[in-house]
């Protein structure tokens, strides 16, 4: 009887800016007797409520008339809506149900729309869009012999390991394990593998923590404004970003602004610096920046791990130290020649924090690219006791996409793929196009298992953490593994974001949760089959880069195949036992793994079959 979905029935669709105006439409079935509809309109940060009546048009469709209201431009935030009905002695309501309009008596008893309002001026690089990003863990992806690694402050309690084929230490093989283990990769290693990434296409390199720390993953900063003397020198740095930007490679930088570590500059608990830390003395620079519930023992940490001291991020000093336009932390390394920021647990910031992170790396760099950690819709994160405003224009550009790589994953285990769409269709509604563009695309990440890994087992954390640090997959799990694999790079690859590979997944890497998913990379142990269908997927999307940089639409959804549109290419992923056709749409195959046939009147595709066309 009543009929609005916003993919269709709002204009723009998606999220809006706020210099746009917005027209909804409803299309009410002719016998549906009613006095008004009106769209009431939700200011989540206000909490005020705003109605707009609806107006009948002279449009027809199938016994159905087209209502609409246009309400104008709106302020930046985030908004809900729905649609009241009024009879002559009730109020109905027009809620949501998988998007589509489900018509209600009770208020309550589904779901609103979100509309996301960004600001006018919201842009994000250009430089990152239709890109090819790549993730390094530095300890773990090559030691190059051109570099000798010095001591360190903290040598005494580091371990340096001498085959580079070890199973990293954890806490099933070493007691009061602290990642205190080094394989002794560098920054000349990766350097080293300039050759190998532009065989890959790859655009930019995402790094995980370079500067001093005495833990191998770097996320217990000793100082803010030194490499790790393990991964080389400051000039070391700057000749890899310099010689890597040259090759139209840039460097995205991991940022841990959260915490410091407990043996550092900063803290000192081990006296290994010559400072004065917040923790021996009350009378430390350093001091105010930490939260001490019983000086010096007792102090708030990260998720209670006491090498990672928590920061006051409102701390006036500290933000100074990280924003001074002369001498602060983000325009150093910016100076040393990186072009964006991995922001680490974004949500434990408070907005003023991230407000000052965006100012003070866009005037160093107007085209800094800012990425934020954040699992979740960014839209609609709640952390710090208020609604998140990470993708309104003031903050970050980017996330890494843990919904869509969760929405993956279940979709080629399970072959459902309307509620593979829906989960598309979720931030494809919420998120900025300029956002959309740049999002970080993943499959593994440092803080996840590897995708083979995920994808060879149900439910990978279910599997005996005795027997992880050298298990083998069998034969038939790495099959199982790798067929799914592949189906899930296609379509990392091929929607709006930009797809990130995880050092060591294109050779056919696997393993459990850190740090077994922080293994060394090692090329002559390579699976050859995924380098090269990795090779061609790279190519692939180097080559139709434009397309890819288009907005996304969904085409068909039907039992276990997806198709949508990116540009002038349409993606086809048809996990189903059955054929199916796709109408309508036809064209050249540019890219296929399986059976595609095409006709005039559209293209058949095999079962198990996915790849893409380039429409006529």
């Amino acid at each position: 009887m009543l009929k609005f979905n916003p993919i269709q029935d709002k204009h723009p669709k998606g999220a809006v800016s706020s210099s746009q105006d917005i027209l909804f439409e409803v299309w009410v079935h002719q016998d549906f007797y009613f006095k008004q509809i009106s769209l009431v309109l939700l200011n989540d940060f206000t909490h005020e409520k705003t109605s707009y009546a609806l107006e009948p048009t002279t449009i027809l469709r199938e016994q159905s008339r087209k209502y609409i209201v246009t309400i104008p431009p709106l302020e930046t935030g985030l908004y809900f809506y729905d649609f009241e009905i009024t009879f002559d002695d009730s109020i109905g309501y027009l809620k949501k149900h998988e998007f589509n309009a489900v018509f209600t008596m009770e208020e309550q008893s589904y779901a609103s729309w979100q509309l996301t309002v960004y600001d006018a001026d919201f842009q994000t690089p250009d430089w990152m869009k239709g890109s090819i990003m790549y993730q390094i863990f530095p300890d773990r992806f090559k030691k190059s012999p051109q570099y000798t690694a010095t001591v360190a402050a903290n040598e005494a309690i580091r371990v340096r390991h001498d085959d580079w084929n070890d199973i990293p230490y954890s806490s099933i093989t070493h007691e009061n394990y602290r990642a205190q283990d080094f394989f002794m990769g560098n920054l000349k290693g990766i350097q080293e593998g300039l050759p190998y990434f532009q065989q890959l296409r790859i655009d930019s390199i995402y790094l995980n923590p370079v500067v001093e720390s005495p833990e191998n993953h770097r996320y217990s900063t000793s100082d803010y404004f030194n490499v790790d003397p393990y991964l080389g020198t400051i000039q070391d740095f700057k000749d890899l970003c310099k010689e890597f930007k040259e090759k139209d490679i840039r460097i995205t930088l991991d940022g841990v602004f959260s915490h410091t570590g407990a043996d550092s500059i900063y803290f000192n608990r081990y006296g290994h610096y010559d400072s004065v830390g917040a923790f021996q003395s009350q009378d430390s620079p350093y001091y105010p920046w930490f939260t001490f519930n019983e000086f010096p023992n007792v102090y708030q940490s990260w998720w209670g791990f006491t090498n990672l001291p928590t920061v006051i991020k409102e701390n006036k000093e500290y933000q100074e130290f990280m924003f001074h336009p002369q001498n602060g932390v983000i325009p150093y390394w910016q100076r040393l020649g990186i072009s964006g920021w991995r922001i680490d647990v974004a949500d434990e910031f408070p907005d003023c924090f991230i407000d000052q992170l965006r100012k003070s790396a866009k005037q160093e760099d107007p085209d800094c690219f800012l990425l934020g950690e954040v699992w979740e819709d960014a839209t609609t994160k709640f952390s710090y006791n208020t609604r998140r405003r990470y993708f309104l224009g003031k903050q970050f550009d980017s996330v890494m996409n843990y919904p869509w790589r969760d929405a993956i994953i279940q979709y080629v285990k399970h072959k459902d793929a309307r509620k593979f769409s829906l989960a598309l269709l979720e931030l494809l509604e919420n998120y900025p196009k300029p956002a959309l563009d740049v999002l970080m695309n993943l499959l593994s990440s440092h803080d996840t298992e590897r995708i083979l890994t995920v994808l060879a087992f149900e439910n990978p954390e279910e599997f005996p953490v005795e027997k992880r640090p050298d298990y083998k997959l069998t034969a038939s799990e790495y099959q199982l593994a790798k067929d799914r694999f592949y189906i899930a790079s296609f379509i990392q690859f091929t929607l709006p974001g930009v797809p990130c590979i995880y050092y060591g997944d294109e050779i056919g890497m696997y393993g459990f949760r850190d740090p077994y998913n922080r293994q060394t990379f090692n090329l002559k142990e390579k699976d050859d089959e995924i380098l090269e269908f990795y090779q061609e997927l790279t190519n692939f999307r180097h080559k139709y880069q434009k397309d890819f940089k288009a907005e996304c639409d969904i085409i068909k959804v039907t039992n276990g195949c997806i198709a949508y549109k990116r540009g002038d290419l349409l993606c086809i992923i048809n996990l189903d036992n059955s054929a199916h056709f796709i109408e309508n749409f036809s064209g050249d195959i540019l890219y296929q793994k399986g059976e595609f046939y095409p006709t005039p009147y559209g293209v058949v595709v095999g079962p198990n079959s996915f790849g893409a066309i380039q429409l006529a």
